[in-house]
């Protein structure tokens, strides 16, 4: 087998790999959620969501585009060694300095008069250094490429945390505020995997730009945070615009619409990785036209089968949500472009703060569409207008991407015969055993 033939092999394989282990924690979300709302009822269920939303949200916008600068600056080369560990670590800590602090202040407006909740919120923000602290290790470990080692992390954090929820079940010692330590452990326990990623015995290289550094990390924040406002701000913007019934139905079809990106977040890591080391766009080009033929074949038979899986899965009740989940697995399409692409946008020069402006004129988009269609067609407005935006953000980021590049548009889009057949070889070595 040539080199050539060895690399795209060993690529598919960590494609698969990755793919699975995305997908592990949503799949036995199906188990652990039906326990937590039998073991805690409407009420406990709903003070431990209360708990766990902003520290999960926290997690994500407090690392302030750390990991994704990691990333980037090991996989180029510009940080090894003993640097990368002192930058993961420092960056990590102060990151968790003003996650805790603004969390802090912040917890008597988000529990008002609650005084046991919000001692019990005070003392979980102790866990909150060792979570950014692991997803800057992450970040790192992704940047050398070694996806084994973070694919482990995630499968076994998912299968720990059942395992908690399940023996906290099954001695009834589950309660609100356990369940939550339970949740959050689990994932600080399974980062331990990411601690080899740092046993790097090359040279510190001096020539870190801290400025650059902190510039890549601020535009991965504010990208970031524009990510994150275009994916939940639909469904916080609902709250006060159609019923508690469309609501439902659209969590659901969103949910149901969510499970392909486990496959456009392993293509993206790889993607961003592997640029950023070659820096070589064409990989990127190459990456998106394999992630738009699998997502359009996935989302095609996701389509197909959500009026019949759906009420199997949720109850007759829910069938209003399955025109939903059918407008919003097409927009599961163009967000894989834009995730793809927006990797390439990160390893291209300043287009790093392009793509931040972008996403954040997303969630702009996206606010302006729900409050015109979602009050005349309630959940499938809100459907309709999450589809637009991913197309307009996928647009935006393709037409950047293509000018910072030279890659062209088409080279981006257009399958060509080798991409059939690497996706071929993908779908066979899922199914091998030697894989």
């Amino acid at each position: 087998m040539s080199e050539a033939a060895s690399y795209r092999v060993s690529r598919l394989k960590i494609l698969m790999a990755s793919s699975v282990a995305n997908l592990a924690a949503p799949l036995l979300t199906v188990i652990t959620g039906p326990l937590l709302a039998r073991a805690l009822g409407p009420d406990g269920r709903g003070t431990a969501a209360a708990l766990l939303a902003p520290l999960a949200l926290g997690g994500m916008i407090f690392t302030l585009g750390v990991p994704e600068a990691l990333t980037y600056f090991v996989a180029s080369g510009k940080l090894a060694g003993r640097g990368t560990r002192k930058i993961a670590c420092g960056a990590g800590l102060i990151c968790a300095m003003a996650g805790c602090v603004t969390l802090f202040f912040l917890a008597p407006r988000l529990f008002r008069g609650q005084t046991e909740t919000i001692a019990a919120f005070d003392l979980l923000l102790l866990s909150l250094p060792a979570t950014l602290v692991f997803a800057a290790f992450r970040g790192a470990a992704q940047g050398r490429q070694l996806f084994r080692i973070i694919n482990r992390e995630r499968v076994f954090s998912a299968v720990l945390r059942v395992a908690f929820i399940a023996a906290l079940v099954r001695v009834h010692a589950l309660t609100p505020v356990v369940a939550v330590w339970a949740t959050i452990l689990s994932g600080i326990i399974g980062s331990v995997f990411l601690l080899p990623a740092l046993r790097d015995r090359s040279a510190a290289i001096s020539r870190l730009d801290v400025g650059a550094f902190s510039s890549y990390a601020g535009s991965a924040a504010l990208a970031n945070l524009g990510g994150l406002l275009v994916i939940r701000l639909d469904q916080v913007l609902m709250v006060s615009l159609t019923s508690r019934s469309e609501l439902a139905f659209y969590a659901v079809a969103a949910s149901l619409a969510e499970l392909p990106l486990a496959v456009v977040s392993a293509c993206r890591d790889l993607a961003f990785s592997v640029a950023a080391e070659r820096d070589d766009p064409w990989v990127i080009a190459r990456f998106c036209r394999l992630t738009l033929l699998a997502m359009t074949a996935t989302c095609l038979a996701g389509g197909l089968a959500t009026p019949f899986a759906l009420p199997l899965l949720f109850g007759k009740d829910f069938s209003p949500a399955c025109g939903m989940a059918e407008i919003l697995l097409m927009g599961t399409v163009a967000r894989a472009v834009t995730a793809v692409i927006g990797a390439g946008l990160m390893t291209a020069g300043r287009s790093h703060w392009i793509r931040s402006g972008i996403q954040l004129g997303g969630a702009a988009f996206t606010a302006l569409l729900v409050f015109a269609l979602v009050p005349r067609w309630g959940g499938l407005g809100a459907a309709l207008a999450t589809a637009l935006t991913y197309a307009g953000l996928a647009a935006a980021s393709l037409f950047v991407f293509v000018r910072a590049t030279g890659v062209t548009a088409r080279q981006c889009l257009r399958p060509a015969l080798a991409d059939i057949q690497e996706l071929r070889s993908a779908a066979i070595l899922g199914f091998s055993r030697k894989a």
